[in-house]
């Protein structure tokens, strides 16, 4: 059975020979130097997707869309209901979705997967759930470790499975409501800042209630 330090292992070094000729390329065209920023950067870095050989224009493309419902919505964190998080992953099966729109203008599927809704299984999402929602970090634990392990082995599964179907070049998303204040405080977490300065309203959380996101992300 494969574990998931050995699939980490498994993943390829970039391309640095295809991002040196998008460089090139790039620093050859009539235009003054890093006059697109950002854009050029994100260029070469993609060029340096392993097996694409620049060729990102000719790739099949995915966009993976994880869901779940986080149990801190229970805390007031934001104003949407709950159940908001089923009915727009069932929108995005339906291609009815900001995110399908885009895709489409870029030539990408969308594959929406179920990692915890809150509901039962949906039609049309790939089913992925290890919970009906996590658990409530203002109280305890979002997930277990092994919870945690089971459903980055089954995404990394999935991943290979597109790869295989053709895909080369993937997008990634995720959606659930409530999902900015546990966003806001693995971030705090992970790099030592402070709430206050990650913390915001989230999906036009009033900001009078912005207190009580900040409150749980810095308990945690």
């Amino acid at each position: 059975m494969e574990t998931l330090s050995a699939l980490l292992a498994a993943i390829p070094q970039p391309d640095v020979a295809g991002m040196a000729r998008a460089q090139q390329h790039i620093d050859g065209l009539l235009k003054p130097p890093g006059s697109l920023g950002r854009l050029e950067t994100l260029a070469v870095q993609l060029a340096g997707l392993p097996g694409l050989q620049g060729q990102l224009a000719l790739a099949e493309k995915a966009i993976v869309v994880m869901c779940a419902d986080h149990g801190v919505w229970h805390e007031g964190v934001t104003p949407s209901p709950q159940v908001v998080t089923a009915i727009h992953a069932g929108n995005m099966v339906r291609g009815n979705t900001g995110v399908c729109v885009l895709a489409a203008q870029a030539g990408a599927r969308v594959q929406v997967v179920d990692v915890g809704i809150d509901a039962d299984p949906l039609p049309g999402l790939i089913n992925l759930k290890v919970a009906r929602g996590s658990g409530n970090i203002a109280r305890t634990a979002a997930m277990s470790r092994q919870q945690a392990e089971t459903v980055l082995l089954a995404s990394m599964h999935l991943t290979r499975q597109l790869a295989a179907d053709g895909v080369k070049a993937f997008g990634v998303g995720e959606l659930g409501m409530a999902n900015t204040t546990p966003a806001a405080a693995t971030i705090s977490v992970l790099t030592g800042s402070d709430p206050d300065a990650v913390v915001g309203c989230g999906a036009n959380l009033p900001l009078a209630q912005r207190a009580i996101r900040w409150r749980w992300c810095a308990r945690r």
